[in-house]
């Protein structure tokens, strides 16, 4: 069978026309995969810890962190991300810009947190500095802890936590 010069024409033109779809349709696909091979998924768990100081107790609060309890920390593979003192009172927050003492440590996973704040209990340093501290009346600094725990979400997050 024999096609006549339109005929042929128009197989042409429905062939190149099928061509074009499926290489559209082809690297479309292969762009999708590409753009969501590009996201990268956030790493990282972080605990936000808002402590409320008894009354004029915040700064050696401060200080305890400074002097002891972030090493303590450290030595146990738990980031110290960032200590913080409010500027300003938020009352819907129970934050208290003279007693309030914000922080946020970072752990490759909830896993590892989870492993980490036990060896950290474990510790006879944090045993001495913070826990025999805190049962004594008398060199008690905390009225009261909150404790957010965290994932990043999307890529914009600029903090990440590596193993």
């Amino acid at each position: 069978m024999s096609l006549s010069c339109g005929e042929e024409k128009d197989a042409y033109a429905m062939m190149k026309w099928k061509l074009s779809a499926f290489f559209g349709v082809v690297f479309g696909i292969a762009g999708i995969a590409w753009g969501c091979a590009q996201t990268s998924v956030p790493t990282g768990f972080f605990e936000l810890r808002v402590y409320t100081a008894l009354p004029g107790k915040r700064d050696a609060l401060a200080a305890r962190f400074a002097n002891r309890t972030a090493a303590i920390y450290a030595r146990h593979g738990i980031t110290n991300v960032g200590y913080w003192i409010p500027q300003q009172s938020v009352p819907a927050m129970d934050i208290s810009a003279e007693n309030t003492f914000i922080y946020m440590r970072g752990y490759p996973s909830r896993e590892e947190r989870d492993k980490r704040v036990k060896a950290r209990g474990d510790d006879p340093e944090f045993n001495e500095v913070v826990t025999q501290a805190e049962r004594n009346p008398e060199t008690k600094l905390i009225e009261r802890i909150y404790n957010v725990d965290m994932i990043p979400n999307g890529p914009y997050t600029a903090i990440k936590i590596t193993p």
